[in-house]
């Protein structure tokens, strides 16, 4: 068999991994620190890696690309980099997983609303399979009423509205750009902020006192710098050498690894969370089907 019959999928497999592997390492840094301090960190630490490429990149924009480089920085890391913390304060990491890959749905309803994809009846049934698996997930963790763990769900389903917002944002407003002057700039505009949140925070006081803080701590760096940085480039490279198809295939593989993490670490897989999986994952197969 030759290299390049299997090499994409080897690489699918593992960025499937790593992006699968960034709710268990969430829920790790939680345990020490608070979900401000986890979505601050991760972006402050992107931030640090990857200004030495933004500072090189920084010739190829324009003034225009400015504002939607700041959009798709906040939309693409910032706000999901906190909201998805958030909602792990409440929901397991397996959940947060099944969740996450309603992005490529989300991702079609603000493209048909507000950036010009045509209607197709398709999408239309994809999207309404995948949140009735979501009705499913959410019934579930509130006992079938929406209780308080209800708004934390919320807050992980906001983090995929802004990765879709992301998603649509480059493709209309900075497909010229290439991808790794869009990732790096963008962490221009939520890595100074992040760094000021967590100044805010008593972040210095836990990683000297609190027992297990470093461990924590490594498992926010291994977040920022697996499953932010490298997986994005790991990413882009897929894509790239394939097609956006065959690279999309990882939103069906994302929450699997999510969830065999969170049943290693002792989370209980209801039948009815991959009851809602299946719906969510025939919706996005539905979305696919073009």
């Amino acid at each position: 068999m030759k290299r390049t019959s299997y090499w994409p999928w080897v690489l699918l497999g593992l960025l499937s991994l790593i992006w699968g592997s960034s709710f268990i390492l969430m829920k790790k840094g939680l345990e020490v620190y608070s979900s401000v301090q986890v979505g601050s960190l991760r972006l402050a630490l992107s931030f640090v890696i990857l200004l030495p490429v933004a500072f090189r990149k920084r010739s190829s924009i324009r003034r225009r690309d400015v504002p939607w480089l700041a959009v798709v920085g906040w939309s693409g890391s910032g706000f999901p980099a906190f909201l998805f913390a958030l909602a792990q304060t409440h929901i397991s990491s397996g959940v947060a997983g099944i969740l996450n890959s309603l992005t490529p749905l989300f991702t079609l309803v603000l493209g048909m609303a507000f950036f010009g994809l045509p209607f197709r009846w398709s999408w239309v049934a994809g999207i309404a399979l995948g949140l009735s698996g979501v009705l499913l997930i959410v019934g579930q963790i509130n006992g079938w009423a929406f209780g308080p763990v209800g708004w934390y769900a919320l807050a992980a389903l906001s983090g995929t509205v802004f990765y879709a917002l992301s998603g649509n944002t480059v493709k209309a407003r900075l497909a010229h750009l290439d991808a790794m002057t869009i990732g790096s700039i963008g962490f221009v505009w939520v890595g100074i902020p992040a760094l000021m949140i967590l100044a805010g925070t008593d972040f210095t006081h836990r990683i000297m006192v609190v027992p297990g803080s470093l461990q924590a701590f490594g498992a926010i760096c291994l977040l920022a710098l697996l499953g932010t940085v490298f997986a994005s480039v790991l990413y882009y490279y897929v894509v790239q050498k394939t097609n956006q198809v065959f690279a999309s295939m990882v939103s069906y593989l994302i929450p699997l690894i999510a969830l065999a993490w969170g049943f290693a670490d002792g989370e209980s897989i209801h039948t009815v969370f991959l009851a809602g999986l299946i719906l969510i994952l025939a919706g996005v197969y539905l979305t696919r089907n073009r």
